[in-house]
């Protein structure tokens, strides 16, 4: 089935303006709210198979979520500031421990609160997942120089998919790591390429 979008550039630019200037003149209190108008617009415009989404998120929700993350990062940014590169390591492990937990909680929050024809999706996810997922992939990949960021990238889709649902029915995600590092070996080469031609093609008209 194709997906269309029945929304307008006008349209669109009215809430964005709106959005943009409520949230200068309230110093960026008004973002959640700009954030489901936004959301609203952009999910009841988008129809498939003769239906169309739709999104249920309640500003304040959002606004206590925004407030956690900012507590937090204000934590640490003052860590550093005051223990110096001790405050760095205490402030990551903290990083470390709770980002699983929000990012988990914020894909919980998002599905829960997106439905199409009437019916909402969820996530499902566990927690243990989520530190795998988020901590210790990421941080097993700075260690390897990144060389497992492919790996990490498919172990990242498939928490997301194979751990969301539509009502009662489950997605799936069948992509395998080795197609992972082939697209990002293509994409490699092919940056490589950019990189080098220029300098050859500008070598041979040198000599």
């Amino acid at each position: 089935q194709r997906f269309f979008f029945h929304g307008t550039g006008r349209e669109y630019f009215r809430i964005w303006i709106v959005n943009v200037l409520l949230c200068i003149v309230t110093l960026g209190v008004y973002f959640p709210w700009a954030k489901v108008r936004t959301q609203k617009y952009l999910h009841r415009n988008t129809h498939v198979a003769g239906g169309s989404f739709d999104y249920h998120a309640k500003p304040i929700a959002l606004l206590k979520g925004y407030a956690v993350a900012l507590v937090l990062f204000g934590v640490y940014a003052s860590l550093e500031p005051l223990f110096g590169g001790i405050g760095s390591l205490i402030g990551l492990s903290m990083l470390l421990a709770v980002l699983p937990w929000m990012l988990r909680r914020s894909l919980m929050f998002r599905l829960a609160n997106t439905s199409y024809r009437g019916l909402r999706f969820a996530f499902t996810g566990s927690l243990k997942e989520a530190y795998f997922v988020f901590a210790l992939w990421p941080v097993l990949t700075f260690l390897t120089l990144y060389l497992l960021t492919p790996f990490t990238h498919q172990r990242l889709k498939r928490f997301q998919l194979n751990n969301s649902r539509y009502g009662s029915t489950p997605f799936s995600f069948d992509a395998r790591v080795g197609s992972f590092y082939r697209l990002y070996g293509i994409w490699a080469a092919c940056s490589l390429l950019i990189i080098v031609a220029p300098v050859v093609a500008g070598g041979i008209y040198l000599w």
